[in-house]
């Protein structure tokens, strides 16, 4: 090949190379346009991606603005059908199945719960949700001790800790326990006014002091309904109100129509009154007690105080808040208001007991201790052993069965034990009124309940004093007329002794004896002779105003 070709060749080849380079340079430059271009159409002000945004922001704005239109027309037609029928859970039970107000407390009110862990009691806060718990029988418990001041955690003696250092109740302390009673209504649906190997039926409602349940669905009355032997309690004694029930007259306190209370609840001393000097003897509930300078308590494992008249048990219990009192409590009666138990305060507890949802809702069993130690139960209600190896109720599995609940949390002693005193006599006139009451025959209408009589010079009748013992004379809810059918005899619930007080026997007692087998019951009521007024022990009760 010639030097020319050779020279041709090479320069066409350096065309095409330069040809290609400059294409190549176009085309890039051409991208990056077009890459601009689509950028500022996709990101710009008024791109595709801002576009679709709004587009989704307005459509998720319409969507909530739909939602909130149909959230207040939903509001607006439930708010209408609230005023034509308003909506009420589905069962009785679902809708009372807490109380309609809680437990009240003031200075001096510790709360506390059993730890089944641990087998104690511990110290708590009203605030703790499982302090208290009526739908499952686990009632509110308190220990008296004062919360502020020198004595601020001490017991009645002011010098030993009620509780120990880890929060567990001090055993070894003299401290005082109570029971927390909730406000209620109540209807009996059968063996009104009947005796029997069994009790009847007890309705319970939670009422607050407006006599309305929780829920605010249901209103109940003060005045009592029409009654049967047949079908029990039944009929609207107000209108607006439900049929066959009556608030219970324990919640109601004063000493007239006008004056009265309504109160939320009360708090009763968990086991028979003993007082700082017993012991396990039970010498210690009859030695020099029958006056008023012991220090009353309410714990178990110790011998009951008797030996002491009705008088003086008046006085220790509504000076248990004097001024200067060694459990803090607030010493203003128009505040708290301690008392020696009513009938119709004895009937509240009783009658919340054998309620199947909130109570045990079977016979309580006896306590069958020989030297009266509080606290401590049997075998069951058939054995009268004299035994005195039994633990603290709450301490064994069957002692429970003592309680009013069926466990640790309810009150104890309200069958057998020792006889009970209570704040109750019949009108009649007699000299033993005062020789074993005067202080509380003197005493205004809210500490006692009083029964009529069919003569007030002390030659009344049983059997007449029993029938006027009636609901149409302001007598109901004390467990005696209604869950019972004679004056005298096993003629109560679970035959529970019967024998209504009349002539030189004004006064009564509850619960029955130690050695009473099953004739001793919570229906057990009877009229004291002078030598078992002064075997008898008590119990007690503190409202807050």
């Amino acid at each position: 090949m010639s030097a020319r070709n050779i020279y041709d060749k090479k320069l066409k080849l350096k065309n095409r190379a330069g040809v290609t380079l400059i294409s190549l340079v176009i085309t890039i430059i051409i991208i990056i346009i077009l890459a601009t271009v689509t950028i500022n159409a996709s990101l710009g002000e008024n791109g595709l991606i801002k576009q679709a945004k709004n587009a989704k922001d307005a459509t998720t704005n319409s969507i909530t603005q739909e939602e909130e239109d149909m959230n207040k027309t939903l509001l607006e037609y439930e708010n209408a059908m609230l005023e034509q029928t308003p909506i009420v859970p589905p069962t009785d039970i679902y809708m009372d199945s807490v109380v309609a107000e809680p437990p009240k407390l003031t200075e001096g009110m510790v709360p506390v719960k059993w730890d089944e862990d641990s087998k104690k009691w511990i110290k708590t806060t009203k605030d703790d949700s499982q302090w208290y718990n009526y739908a499952e029988k686990k009632w509110a418990n308190i220990v008296l001790t004062p919360t502020s001041g020198e004595k601020e955690g001490k017991d009645a003696t002011g010098t030993t800790d009620v509780f120990n250092p880890d929060g567990t109740l001090n055993e070894n302390s003299k401290y005082s326990m109570l029971v927390w009673i909730p406000r209620y209504a109540y209807q009996i649906t059968s063996q009104y006014h009947q005796n029997g190997s069994a009790a009847g039926n007890i309705n319970i409602v939670f009422v607050d002091t407006n006599n309305q349940n929780k829920t605010k669905t249901k209103t109940y009355s003060e005045k009592y309904p029409s009654y049967s032997t047949e079908n029990g309690m039944s009929g609207v004694a107000e209108e607006g109100c439900e049929a066959g029930y009556v608030v219970h007259p324990a919640f109601n306190y004063g000493d007239s129509e006008e004056t009265k209370t309504k109160l939320a609840g009360i708090w009763v001393g968990k086991y028979e009154t003993s007082h700082t000097g017993s012991t396990t003897d039970a010498s210690t509930g009859t030695s020099n007690t029958n006056v008023t300078t012991l220090v009353a308590t309410i714990r178990p494992g110790v011998t009951s105080w008797r030996n002491i008249n009705i008088s003086n048990i008046y006085t220790v219990c509504t000076e248990l808040n004097k001024e200067g009192n060694v459990y803090g409590l607030n010493s203003d009666d128009s505040v708290v208001d301690p008392h020696l138990m009513k009938n119709s305060e004895w009937g509240a507890v009783a009658y919340l007991s054998q309620n199947s949802i909130y109570g045990k809702g079977s016979e309580i069993w006896i306590n069958n201790n020989t030297n009266y130690i509080t606290g401590r139960a049997g075998d069951g209600v058939s054995e009268t052993s004299s035994s005195d190896t039994g633990e603290y109720s709450y301490n064994t599995s069957n002692g429970v069965q003592a309680s009013t609940t069926g466990n640790t949390s309810g009150v104890y002693d309200m069958s057998g034990g020792t006889y009970e005193c209570t704040a109750a006599y019949i009108n009649n006139g007699h000299e033993n009124l005062r020789l074993y009451g005067s202080s509380l025959v003197d005493a205004e209408t809210r500490y006692k309940d009083v029964y009529q009589s069919t003569s007030s010079s002390g030659n009344d009748s049983q059997s007449g004093n029993y029938n006027l013992s009636i609901p149409t004379n302001e007598k109901y809810g004390d467990a005696i007329y209604e869950t019972s059918n004679s004056f005298s005899d096993m003629k109560s619930w679970y035959l529970d002794y019967s024998k209504f007080p009349y002539s030189n026997s004004p006064f009564f007692v509850r619960g029955g004896f130690y050695d009473s087998n099953t004739s001793a019951g919570i229906f057990s009521f009877s009229n004291p002779t002078e030598e078992e007024i002064l075997t008898s022990s008590f119990r007690i009760v503190i409202p807050i105003l």
